[in-house]
């Protein structure tokens, strides 16, 4: 721009954006500059080997300082923007800055903002703790004797998990502000950071760690599998969906009556399971016709004429009854009667309707997966919880979100009767009869799972049908006690019937170890370069 455009230096507004974009060049230059060492720098060492990297913080301090520099030299843009733009004869280079001006006041925006969201505001106190900890090591290592400063210890601990929890639960009301400020809701958010504090507190490494470790461990899962099944060790044969894993795989017998008939039911069902979810499911699997199919079953409130009345009760749903419509597309399979429907959403209130299905006579509860960010608050709420069974037992334990779904499921059911109102909703073709089925998918298979654990008491013949219910919903006590009613159904490698919380601390601990053996710099490991010397020992 200063090549070709020609500046008048006679006049005082030419002579400012000169010197304007003279001043913004220098503090680009600068700023590549530092970021030039910093790249090189950051590629010294192995991940954890910080020493390597010891002078990165230096880099980092000038760096921040030639970023408040250009900020105030943004300001001083604004401001001959505001005075000189429109009377300033330079036609090419202040359209220029103007786009300069804006673009970099974004990017600094976005910066301040990913900063704010993602500083560890208990990250001083975890260091002094650090500190303490390896001083009070050494001293008992130098002199031979051990201090006694439990209290004092355990006093800074417990500062950094309670700075840490305000962390985190400042987090979640930051991230979930748009959901109202109930009691109920504050306490689930206290759950939650009490959650992620004592996951996150001691993984002090960044988001490119991260990827480094999970690459070092596919490869090593790799290798390890090839050697497993090279050595036939555990009596495994292949790590592929299809074939036999082990000796004692069982496959489903499509040939065999009974079992093809178990297999037609799960399909049917599945049915119901989606049939929760509304208007948006249906569209999103019909999304050539679905509006001109949802239109016909329509029940506009302005419109009481329009749209078919079926003596379902319906609540919370929109004004045309947009998902009772989607809901009555999606079970036409057979002869079905909606009984009673509710879109009421909270953190721990799950949707969920109940259904008589005359064709395979069974009373159907169908509950819904998640769908808004109540239920993902539901989700997260992962710590456990004991079954609020009677007589209680304390190792039954639960995901507390799905318990608390359960539980208000059960009583709502309870206080308007609903489950009576089904079985007694056509006597004449024996409704009295009917068994009871349980269906959901995602968190609503999860809830359905432990609801029919409370309902068994009453209901001992019931079954219940988990699609993709998510993992670390229940102890192993409570999941040998329902393998006999309780048939979960996972596709493929889905993950989300894979983690729960015993998991994912599994999956930490593998990937902490796995980066402290790595010798390779991180940026070789994630762009693959070399193979990790890891995965080859």
């Amino acid at each position: 721009m200063l090549a070709v455009v020609e500046f008048d230096r006679s006049v005082r507004c030419v002579v400012l954006l000169w010197e304007h974009i003279l001043g913004y060049l220098a503090i680009l230059s600068g700023s590549l500059l530092v970021e030039l060492f910093i790249s090189v720098v950051a590629m010294r060492g192995s991940i954890l080997d910080t020493e390597a990297r010891a002078s990165m913080k230096y880099l980092l301090y000038v760096r921040l300082g030639i970023m408040l520099v250009e900020i105030v030299w943004l300001v001083l843009g604004v401001t001959w923007l505001t005075y000189h733009y429109r009377d300033c004869p330079v036609e090419g280079a202040k359209e220029a800055v103007l786009g300069i001006v804006i673009c970099n006041w974004c990017v600094m925006l976005s910066i301040l903002i990913t900063v704010w969201c993602t500083f560890d505001a208990a990250g001083r106190s975890w260091v002094k703790m650090k500190k303490y900890q390896r001083s009070m090591r050494e001293a008992e290592s130098k002199f031979q004797y051990k201090r006694s400063g439990t209290r004092h210890r355990n006093w800074r601990q417990r500062k950094v998990i309670r700075a840490y929890q305000d962390s985190w639960d400042h987090r979640c009301r930051l991230l979930f502000c748009c959901i109202r400020n109930s009691d109920r809701n504050r306490n689930s958010f206290t759950d939650i950071a009490r959650l992620l504090s004592d996951f996150f507190r001691d993984l002090d490494v960044v988001p490119s760690d991260v990827v480094a470790g999970l690459v070092l461990l596919r490869k090593f899962q790799k290798i390890e599998r090839e050697a497993i099944v090279k050595q036939h060790k555990y009596d495994t044969y292949e790590y592929l969906s299809g074939v036999a894993v082990t000796s004692q795989t069982q496959f489903l017998a499509l040939n065999d009556p009974e079992h093809f008939e178990h297999f037609q039911t799960v399909i049917h069902y599945m049915h119901f399971a989606l049939g929760a979810y509304g208007w948006p499911m249906f569209l999103m699997t019909h999304s050539g016709s679905g509006v001109c199919q949802l239109c016909t079953r329509l029940r506009c409130m302005c419109f009481p004429c329009l749209g078919a009345h079926d003596g379902a009760t319906i609540v919370s749903d929109n004004c045309c009854h947009c998902n009772y419509a989607a809901l009555r597309r999606m079970v036409e399979i057979g002869e079905v009667e909606v009984i009673y429907a509710t879109y009421h959403v909270d953190v721990g209130e799950t949707p969920f309707f109940v259904a008589v299905d005359f064709t395979r006579r069974k009373i159907v509860i169908s509950i819904r997966g998640t769908l808004s960010m109540k239920d993902v608050i539901t989700d997260l709420n992962a710590e456990g919880e004991t079954l609020p069974l009677n007589p209680p037992k304390e190792d039954w334990l639960g995901h507390k979100g799905m318990v608390q779904a359960a539980e208000y499921i059960r009583d709502k059911l309870e206080e308007e009767a609903i489950l009576a109102r089904a079985f007694s909703h056509s006597e004449e073709r024996g409704t009295q009869d009917y068994g009871l089925v349980l269906v959901g998918h995602s968190l609503g298979a999860g809830t359905a799972s432990i609801l029919a654990i409370l309902l068994r008491q009453d209901y001992p013949t019931l079954q219940c049908f988990a699609y993709s219910p998510p993992g670390g919903s229940l102890s192993m006590p409570a999941v040998e006690y329902t393998k006999s009613f309780i048939t979960s159904v996972v596709v493929g490698k889905d993950v989300v019937p894979r983690i729960g919380l015993h998991q994912l601390e599994s999956l930490r601990a593998d990937l902490i170890n796995t980066i402290k053996r790595s010798k390779d710099p991180k940026v070789h490991v994630i762009s693959c370069i070399s193979p990790s010397k890891l995965a080859q020992s």
